[in-house]
């Protein structure tokens, strides 16, 4: 194997050498190679420029500046104790908007965006709500990161209002569509739904539930979980239906509902997937995973229970609850209303 010829030296002053067409480079390790500007290195000019090289002022004048565009912020934000400390969930999603972002806007300097360039980018991608709003919160985050680095003075995400879903909004499952689920689902797909409206949390709350999270307290089974989202800890009772399915699932791991190998946790893709399938065969298109949370909350508002005892089941705040049982609230009012207005007039008889 032929050996890797060498830059001449010969006779040239330490760290100077000849490297391409003999052109005269000073080069230390770990600085920048710099072309003398003076090639005759017999000249007293050569020498002066050799003298200068020697205190390192050129290199460090040569130095790039560090690039304060769109890629960077991204990599100064995921590294910092902000995006460290996010839930998974909430993790997840930012991740698709940073991807976005270092994919579409990467090159660009932080300081050519404004409040018009934000709105530009939230309108291209109106045809994906979410994402686009969500595009306006993680920028509005990413400036705020760019102002505490110094790179700009304002946030430019700031003043951005996000836009209103022209989507029908979500709605609990009608029992027509429970039961037929039910009648169609097997399995962890069966397991899977059940969980959901019985506990009334988000599917990676309860596709991250283990066997051991499942505790009895005063006789009552319940589990115990901290959800992904919010931090909160909650223990939920269990109903009997719910308790009967789980001790007829047969235990193949630590996670309640496992991948089709039995060797960890079911994915939420998977998951999600096998759901939709059957949400397709019982023409339940229109209600979605979510909407059995929804459907929780609203079993118990017209059961009677107030917004903070749903939000103890749910973990949701007072107004989260609110916006969730809305669509039964009168109703459940109005039962309990008429229910004082029969007994009041049953005492009245008497």
């Amino acid at each position: 194997m032929p050996k890797q010829k060498k830059h001449k030296r010969e006779g040239l002053p330490k760290y100077v050498y000849r490297k391409r067409l003999g052109v005269l480079y000073f080069q230390r390790q770990g600085e920048p190679a710099v072309k003398f500007e003076c090639q005759d290195h017999n000249d007293p000019e050569f020498m002066m420029e050799y003298a200068l090289l020697l205190t390192g002022k050129k290199q460090r004048l040569m130095k790039p500046a560090r690039k304060r565009d769109m890629a960077h912020l991204i990599d100064h934000y995921v590294k910092s104790s902000k995006y460290i400390d996010l839930a998974p969930s909430t993790a997840q999603g930012y991740d698709e908007v940073l991807k976005y972002l270092k994919a579409e806007f990467g090159q660009t300097p932080v300081s050519d965006w404004d409040t018009p360039a934000v709105i530009m980018m939230q309108e291209g991608n109106k045809e994906r709500h979410h994402f686009s709003n969500y595009c306006v919160v993680v920028s509005r985050i990413l400036f705020k990161e760019a102002i505490r680095l110094g790179w700009i003075n304002y946030n430019p995400a700031q003043g951005v209002e996000l836009t209103k879903s022209k989507n029908p909004p979500r709605r609990p499952w009608p029992y027509d569509k429970i039961n037929q689920f039910k009648d169609v689902a097997t399995g962890r797909e069966l397991l899977l739904f059940e969980m959901l409206l019985a506990t009334g949390q988000r599917i990676q709350d309860v596709l991250d539930m283990k066997w051991t999270d499942i505790r009895p307290i005063d006789g009552t089974v319940g589990v115990e979980l901290v959800q992904n989202k919010t931090g909160k800890p909650l223990w939920i009772p269990l109903r009997d239906s719910l308790v009967t399915l789980l001790s007829n699932t047969k235990r193949v791991n630590d996670y309640i509902i496992t991948n089709r190998y039995g060797r960890g946790k079911w994915s939420y893709r998977g998951a999600h997937q096998a759901v939709q399938k059957i949400r397709k065969q019982i023409g339940a298109e229109e209600f979605d995973i979510h909407c059995l949370r929804y459907s929780a909350a609203c079993d118990l508002a017209l059961a009677g229970m107030d917004d903070e005892t749903i939000g103890a089941v749910t973990g949701q705040c007072m107004a989260t609850v609110q916006h969730y049982t809305k669509s039964v609230r009168q109703m459940a009012n109005a039962k309990r209303a008429i229910a004082a207005r029969e007994s009041m007039l049953l005492k009245n008889r008497a």
